[in-house]
């Protein structure tokens, strides 16, 4: 395939491989929308596998699995040339190197970098962080979010009486964490994505008050929200005691933030979210805020692809 130059357009060559069928989590959906986002502003996106946001700017270079060992993919791809100076490569954090071979690269943040791959990233390499994740090198990070929030598919139906717990077992889950589940006898929606994705979800969501997680950076707890149901982040402190289980002398309880301190740095979780236990409360008081604050965040998060692009845009037309 060749990436020709047209006058005042941009190449963006994102390193997505896969469609929601295969993968449905949250950086393959960040990755698919971004590339929605940019062809809408009118420059040129190559993505690797047909787009679940489809855009006439946006092309598919063809690509073939080439071998899978546990969570790691390799790919292949049919060969591109591209102009040198007007395309910019997009990787995870979890992309190794510069597989594209491309002068520009964004570094796109999705989650805390591994340090063995992120050693093999270039000095000059741009990060770009979809809200605060951690790195091992002290760079720059500009923002850059765009969230897929489903307001078609997720919001409040149940406006009565509802049960009392339900979870989904994801990251950071402990070894014995899913004792708390067993205890409070919450209702297990892992499974979620089998079983009719975003209509079983937002049905069960609604059926429940109270959404039980131990990862502090979900999409769950957005999902919840919208369904009218409290979250409760399980976070390594007082809370985990609720459940027989002894943390007090780790530096994991030590470093705990204070509500306020992690609502300042998780936005997207600031209403309808419990931080522990004892924050029961706030999600209770602040749970119907949900739907209108998110609807504001998606204006802010619009506001950081413009900034990205207005970027490169500097940076390849010699204004940075």
């Amino acid at each position: 395939m060749i990436i020709e130059q047209q006058e005042g357009k941009l190449n963006f060559v994102l390193g997505v491989f896969t469609p929601f069928a295969k993968a449905l989590t949250g950086g393959i959906v960040a990755m698919h929308k971004l590339a929605n986002a940019i062809a809408n502003r009118g420059h040129n996106v190559y993505i690797f596998c047909p787009p679940e946001f489809p855009h006439e700017n946006i092309k598919v270079i063809p690509s073939n699995l080439t071998n899978e060992e546990g969570f790691v993919q390799n790919y292949s791809w049919e060969g591109f040339s591209f102009p040198l100076h007007t395309t910019i490569s997009i990787y995870p954090q979890i992309t190794r190197g510069n597989p594209f071979n491309t002068l520009h690269v964004s570094r796109w943040i999705l989650y805390d970098t591994e340090k063995d791959i992120e050693d093999g990233y270039r000095e000059n390499d741009v990060y770009f962080n979809y809200g605060n994740f951690k790195t091992f090198r002290k760079q720059e990070h500009r923002e850059l979010t765009v969230f897929n929030y489903y307001f078609d598919k997720l919001y409040k139906t149940n406006f009565g009486d509802r049960k009392t717990f339900c979870h989904i077992i994801h990251k950071h889950t402990p070894p014995n964490g899913l004792e708390i589940f067993e205890k409070l006898g919450s209702e297990d929606l892992t499974s979620w994505k089998t079983r009719g994705a975003y209509d079983y979800l937002r049905q069960k969501m609604n059926e429940y008050k109270y959404f039980l997680t131990y990862d502090q950076k979900s999409f769950y707890t957005l999902a919840a929200g919208l369904c009218g149901t409290q979250s409760i982040i399980l976070n390594p402190g007082p809370s985990y005691e609720f459940a027989g289980n002894a943390f007090s002398d780790s530096e994991d309880y030590k470093n705990v933030m204070t509500p306020t301190e992690y609502r300042l740095q998780n936005r997207i979780q600031a209403f309808g979210v419990a931080y522990g236990w004892e924050d029961l409360s706030w999600a209770e008081k602040t749970i119907n805020f949900v739907p209108d604050y998110l609807k504001e965040l998606d204006k802010i998060d619009n506001k950081s692809v413009d900034k990205f692009i207005k970027y490169w845009e500097n940076k390849v037309y010699g204004k940075l």
